[in-house]
């Protein structure tokens, strides 16, 4: 009895340690000097930057749908596409102009097949549009967005924004416009969640 007492104590006292789990600033996340304005005050922004020509990305994709649908309801997760060069471009326009027309949840993930399955290089409107078409949605409407003032803007947001937070690859992960987490400091996709949930329970408890 005394053998199986000392064992369940020992459980508890593992499982108290990956609950009461913290992450170092500095090692484990970066907090931005200069913080930077979220979607929606009232909630704490969670913004997963990205590209869909990123193989980890692809892969990291299920891992953060996971999160979203888990997340409480004062948390929101933001798209962030990142675009390191022009002749990947063509591939955060592609989200600017989902976004646009708002069906970023019908082609989201269809974008993400396109490139790494189907080998779709995403590389064009025309190519694009193709994706769009075979998710229901109108062909000369994403044409039509490609150039629009509403996606230039959108897209030059989105440049302005990535060296606010510093980006330098993806996927890379941000808490409500006050820290900033990369895989080198995550090690792995798994953590980079687990201090993305350390963090926003952080700004949930009022830390600063």
């Amino acid at each position: 009895m005394r053998m199986l007492f000392a064992a369940l104590l020992g459980g508890l006292l593992i499982t108290g340690q990956v609950v009461a789990q913290t992450f170092e600033e500095g090692t484990h996340y970066r907090k931005l000097a200069n913080p930077v304005s979220t979607v929606d005050a009232d909630r704490i922004e969670v913004r997963e930057f990205f590209s869909y020509g990123c193989p980890f990305c692809n892969q990291f994709l299920p891992r953060i749908n996971a999160y979203e649908e888990r997340a409480a309801d004062d948390v929101v997760v933001v798209k962030h596409p990142v675009v390191f060069n022009r002749q990947t471009e063509s591939l955060g326009r592609a989200f600017v102009v989902a976004e646009e027309l708002d069906v970023v949840d019908e082609v989201h993930g269809a974008l993400f097949v396109a490139y790494h399955g189907d080998g779709n290089r995403l590389d064009s409107a025309e190519r694009v549009a193709d994706v769009f078409e075979a998710q229901g949605i109108d062909r000369q409407e994403v044409l039509d967005a490609w150039e629009s003032f509403g996606v230039e803007t959108g897209l030059t947001r989105y440049q302005q924004n990535l060296r606010r937070y510093m980006v330098s690859s993806t996927p890379s992960m941000a808490v409500n416009g006050r820290y900033f987490i990369d895989m080198n400091m995550a090690g792995n996709q798994e953590r980079l969640i687990r201090i993305v949930e350390f963090l926003v329970e952080k700004e949930r408890n009022g830390a600063r």
